[in-house]
């Protein structure tokens, strides 16, 4: 097949796991046999750092706003269709614009790939952080985007041929938002290559265990974009109450526009003595961090989002403290302790429990890899399954 990825950027430097997750897709997709061309809509935020087995493609969106986004990825696929059997596009971003060319004739199948959240929907955010107020001119105009999404622009989404999610917390809130057609929707999980991380770094299903800790300090880890919602509001303010903080190092990697607030609750909550912010650190330096953790803390992240970091924490064998519910809980599953959402005494509750417990933490490393190795979380398989039905979806438009 020769098949078009239409996404917003390739952005490998400073972008978050969105990346990773599109570029893993489209190499499997080029290991199962098929041709694959990238077309970025906002291409002056490509930064690519290596050469890629695929030909990239620069289009140029020039607004953000909603309907020119549409008319843009409208023009895209009109002008590579002739050279497309299938197109795959930022579904969050892009399928309006790409139902409406599907429902008015466009003869090349197209699949929505969905990894995160509408624009439209109520936004996540740091809720220990202030925020800026909203004037009423935003707030109405937020409700009259909302109302057109969910009337207008789920009937053309309902045009694509194949809906495929990172979740299915992800996929039953789009279908509650209106996506009907449950026969052409599938999980593909986070495509996450475990195998290499875990061979790149020389990690075993045994080797957090054999490192586990009786005694001494316990390196609780986060990282990630410090951007709304990610928690660490959450996390730093859940740290604060622990009583024996002298008995931890807290270790938050990433930047991003929160940072400087992350930095200012440290001081403001006088844990300076506790805790290291290295910022942005290098993929190599990342990993030496996740082999160093006994810990791994999520604190607050969308309901139905997943995390690129958790999945790395799971590849290291590192046991985990999230909120309960939602996307994180169906990607951990038993290989974490789970506290009531933005509970800040639970959160240091769960901190001080599984710090004591060397037994439980060896347990839910243990479950990382239980985990892992369950075929929702195989990435090649889900994405071979996705390629049956890209195959099945332009063989159906042959025979029409």
């Amino acid at each position: 097949m020769k098949i078009f990825f239409v996404t917003s950027k390739l952005n490998f430097l400073t972008a978050g796991g969105s990346i990773e997750e599109i570029d893993l897709i489209i190499k499997t997709l080029i290991n199962l046999g098929n041709e694959v061309t990238v077309v970025t809509a906002f291409s002056s935020k490509n930064k690519i750092t290596d050469p890629l087995p695929y030909k990239v493609h620069e289009e140029m969106i020039k607004s953000y706003r909603l309907l020119s986004v549409q008319m843009g990825v409208l023009k895209i696929l009109k002008k590579y269709s002739s050279r497309a059997d299938i197109f795959i596009i930022d579904a969050h971003l892009f399928m309006y614009g790409a139902g409406f060319y599907r429902k008015m004739g466009g003869r090349v199948p197209v699949v929505g790939f969905f990894n995160q959240f509408l624009i439209c929907w109520p936004q996540c955010v740091s809720s220990l952080f202030k925020q800026p107020k909203q004037n009423f001119f935003n707030l109405a105009k937020g409700k009259i985007r909302w109302w057109l999404e969910k009337y207008v622009g789920m009937r053309l989404a309902n045009s694509l041929d194949y809906f495929a999610f990172v979740s299915p917390a992800l996929m039953a809130m789009y279908k509650e938002f209106g996506i009907r057609n449950n026969h052409k929707c599938l999980v593909l999980g986070d495509p996450v290559d475990i195998k290499k991380i875990m061979e790149e770094n020389k990690i075993t299903p045994n080797s957090y265990r054999l490192r586990n800790k009786k005694t001494g300090s316990i390196n609780l880890f986060f990282s990630s974009r410090m951007s709304p919602g990610k928690g660490f509001d959450i996390l730093l303010a859940g740290f604060s109450k622990i009583k024996n903080k002298e008995n931890f190092r807290l270790i938050l990697g990433g930047s991003g526009p929160e940072e400087k607030q992350v930095r200012k609750m440290v001081e403001d909550l006088g844990l300076q003595k506790y805790v290291t912010i290295p910022g942005w650190v290098t993929k190599e330096q990342l990993y030496r961090y996740y082999s160093e953790a006994d810990i791994f803390i999520q604190a607050d992240w969308w309901l139905a989002g997943t995390s690129i970091s958790l999945y790395y924490a799971m590849a290291f064998g590192v046991p985990s403290i999230l909120p309960g519910g939602g996307g994180l809980e169906w990607q951990a599953k038993n290989s974490a302790l789970y506290f009531k959402r933005r509970d800040l005494n639970d959160l240091a509750n769960k901190i001080e429990q599984l710090a004591g417990d060397y037994e439980l933490r060896a347990e839910l490393s243990r479950q990382c890899y239980e985990r892992l190795n369950e075929d929702e979380m195989n990435y090649k398989e889900n994405i071979a399954e996705l390629n049956r039905r890209m195959e099945k979806a332009i063989n159906l438009k042959q025979e029409i």
